[in-house]
């Protein structure tokens, strides 16, 4: 009797997973993640996304530390400047770095 109540429990645990990943799996592609997100924390925590870069010079966040660059974006480049002035540094989609060094980016 015991064997048979715990071989019952443990299938409705796997159930219980299996239901809740498949949820996760099966969420549209638009509450994915897409554009270019920054982090602080070495990708521990969200401070910004954008969504559809333009390739406009835009305020980079003071306290990220690192970057994704999801589907859509190619190329990020960071500034020292706040106007995307001077030596343009090339920096990719994905990469850690000292937070405050940069003040601006451009991603296509």
């Amino acid at each position: 009797m015991r064997a048979r109540a715990a071989r019952t429990g443990a299938v409705l645990t796997i159930s219980t997973i299996m239901t809740a990943g498949l949820g996760i799996l099966a969420s549209p592609a638009s509450a994915q993640t897409s554009g270019l997100t920054f982090y602080s924390g070495s990708f521990a925590t969200e401070v910004a996304n954008f969504p559809a870069p333009t390739g406009a010079c835009t305020a980079l966040p003071p306290t990220a530390d690192s970057h994704v660059g999801w589907s859509g974006v190619s190329d990020v480049t960071f500034y020292r400047t706040s106007d995307c002035s001077g030596q343009a540094t090339g920096v990719g989609t994905l990469r850690t770095y000292e937070a405050g060094r940069y003040t601006s980016f451009r991603a296509f």
